[in-house]
């Protein structure tokens, strides 16, 4: 097996105590009771997303080149979103 280095967003879910974890380059969610354990969770859930894939499925893959960063941005959004 190879090694490969992929870019996961952490966030705190601010309904539960739960921190929830994405795979920016495949698009796989995960969460978990803390954040090295919602990494713990992220590890291997995208190991089992890519479990039996081959070169037929790499259309799927989406590289993140360089160190992604979160900005937050205000947008206009419909009145149904604010609580």
């Amino acid at each position: 097996m190879a090694k490969q280095q992929v870019h996961v967003l952490v966030f705190k879910d601010p309904e539960s105590d739960q921190w929830v974890v994405e795979c920016l380059e495949y698009g796989v969610a995960s969460q978990g009771d803390n954040v090295e354990h919602a990494l713990e969770m992220i590890k291997e859930a995208v190991e089992l997303h890519l479990e039996g894939r081959d070169e037929a499925d790499l259309d799927f893959y989406q590289p993140v080149e360089g160190t992604p960063e979160v900005h937050a941005i205000t947008i206009d959004a419909p009145s149904l979103l604010h609580r």
